[in-house]
């Protein structure tokens, strides 16, 4: 025996003019900090797609450019928690870097 359930009440939602702005508001706030974390981020994003990118082997020829804008020509054969290791036993900071470009 099957029973008919009651219906359920199903109000309309109006958004007003003030929730809308404090999005907005809340929006604004975050995004200037999340700037300065995306920045940080964003190196840590292109190393992690350089060693994850199909023409990456065994290692990998990179433009590096510093925080004091000097572009070194390295190759790169694996990372540590705070460091790149190059193919010539040299460890670059990764705190130290602005900029890296990956050359095919």
């Amino acid at each position: 025996m099957k029973k008919k359930l009651p219906n359920i009440y199903k109000g309309k939602v109006k958004q007003s003019q003030n929730q809308k702005q404090s999005i907005l508001s809340k929006f604004k706030d975050y995004k200037e900090e999340d700037t300065i974390m995306n920045e940080e981020k964003n190196i840590n994003r292109q190393i992690k797609d350089i060693f994850h990118s199909p023409n990456y082997v065994y290692k990998a020829d990179v433009n590096i450019t510093t925080l004091q804008g000097e572009t070194i020509k390295k190759t790169i054969i694996g990372r540590t928690n705070n460091s790149l290791i190059t193919i010539d036993d040299e460890l670059i900071d990764v705190s130290k870097i602005s900029k890296i470009d990956f050359l095919d």
